[in-house]
């Protein structure tokens, strides 16, 4: 008999947070990537700002853990 650690709930916020991460990142991504290549002339590194812009912006959201009102959410 398996039980689970994780509570379910918590489970449900947690898919809610990687959903808001999925959806965020590229808002982020988009603007600095279409600012960068003109600005830069260089397709390369404006691609490569992007992907920075990405990754920092995904770990900002990630550090904060699971939001309040999804865990708030799931539990009714």
């Amino acid at each position: 008999m398996s039980q689970s650690v994780i509570p379910t709930t918590t489970k449900l916020a947690a898919k809610h947070g990687v959903v808001r991460t999925a959806t965020q990142t590229p808002s982020s991504v988009i603007p600095i990537t279409a600012i960068a290549i003109p600005t830069t002339g260089d397709g390369l590194l404006g691609v490569g700002l992007g992907v920075v812009g990405a990754l920092t912006s995904a770990l900002m959201i990630i550090a904060k853990g699971i939001p309040g009102e999804y865990v708030d959410a799931a539990g009714d």
